[in-house]
């Protein structure tokens, strides 16, 4: 670099961060909690109408931040540089978060979700503007194209984005949503298609674990739109295909399903045993349990699809017909509505299936099942 590139710059303190937190921890704990901006006497004036905004950017001073480096070991997921990650161990170790704001008294700013320890230095404060932050999340470009970030985010390979956002449905992170995600990932990808929810394209899904959530969220077939096909062979896989080239379809399937877990994760497999299989689990051991399943999740994420499974191309899918539009019949007993092909007739007049206790399908933990009415 010439000496005409380098610049040296002058930053301010405005304020101080009062926290809990006297030591970093996990950012999640750190956002959730509250703390207070104390702001210089001397920016009183810039505080003016600061309370027409609910949330605000908070750039601060990384002061207890180690030695910068240009690599690092994440949270989650595998090693990346400090320029793509949030590592605070950073050449200018400044951090910036969103924050809401809760209360204003006087020059004091009371704020959830700073993960910034006691005593940090606060160099500014700007109101959060969507339209400037997250331009991709504008309401129009939303409505014209609703999955306009995921499909960015399936070109670009950024499985953890789309797994934090199955996470969103899901309410959890675990080791079977991550093989979903990635197996939607390279399906699509494999077909170098974009999904509507029209039909279009299909996924026939094997299992109804967690791994058909990740599944549905990254290629957009779900059972709503008719584009999710459940056969219940009790294998965690699935097909991708389009309807145009029906056999040319793309089968994901994940090798040695329990093993993977057993093998690189035995802790986490020993606190799954405990608390899910046998039921046996402490509120602590629960607690663990997640956070335990979360970072095998996004370790998962970063790891090549096919340490983790079998992939085909080429393959042939017999495909079931478009869903029909169905006319509704009208219960004689209820006087509910009911698709008209799942009424019962007796005696001349069509009755649904719960009124006349008939026996239905009903998928649920154990797969599909035919339940029939009660003695």
């Amino acid at each position: 670099m010439t000496e005409r590139d380098t610049m040296d710059f002058n930053v301010t303190q405005i304020g101080t961060v009062d926290s809990e937190f006297e030591q970093p921890t996990g950012p999640d704990e750190m956002r959730d909690a509250e703390c207070t901006i104390v702001v210089d006497d001397a920016y009183e004036d810039a505080l003016y109408r600061i309370e027409d905004n609910d949330h605000f950017k908070i750039v601060f001073y990384i002061h207890e931040a180690d030695e910068p480096t240009l690599r690092g070991p994440r949270r989650y997921g595998v090693e990346r540089g400090t320029f793509a990650c949030r590592s605070p161990n950073r050449p200018s170790p400044i951090g910036t978060t969103t924050v809401e704001l809760l209360e204003r008294d006087g020059l004091e700013l009371r704020v959830r979700g700073l993960d910034a320890i006691d005593g940090t230095p606060v160099l500014d404060i700007k109101p959060y503007a969507p339209s400037l932050d997250q331009p991709d999340e504008q309401d129009e470009d939303r409505c014209e194209a609703p999955r306009g970030r995921i499909e960015r985010a399936i070109r670009n390979r950024e499985r953890e984005e789309l797994l934090l956002r199955t996470g969103e449905i899901h309410g959890h992170f675990c080791p079977y949503l991550a093989l979903g995600v990635m197996a939607g990932v390279h399906a699509m990808r494999e077909l170098k298609t974009e999904s509507e929810g029209m039909e279009d394209i299909v996924a026939i899904v094997e299992t109804n674990s967690c791994f058909a959530d990740g599944v549905q969220i990254v290629t957009g077939c779900t059972f709503g739109n008719n584009a999710l096909i459940y056969r219940d062979f009790g294998k965690t896989a699935v097909t991708l295909v389009s309807r145009d080239n029906p056999d040319e379809g793309v089968r994901v399937h994940v090798k040695e399903r329990e093993e993977i877990i057993e093998r690189d994760y035995p802790a986490a497999r020993e606190l799954f045993d405990r608390v899910i299989g046998e039921g046996k689990g402490t509120p602590a051991d629960r607690e663990r349990l997640t956070e335990r399943w979360a970072e095998v999740a996004f370790d998962l994420i970063e790891r090549p699809i096919h340490d983790l499974c079998d992939v085909e191309s080429g393959v042939a899918v017999d495909l079931p017909d478009r869903a029909p539009v169905f006319e509704d019949a009208i219960c004689a007993d209820c006087g509910e509505s009911v698709m008209a092909p799942k009424a019962v007739e007796r005696d001349g007049e069509r009755y649904c299936r719960d009124c006349v206790d008939g026996s239905f399908l009903q998928l649920d933990g154990r797969g599909l099942g035919r339940i029939e009415p009660s003695e």
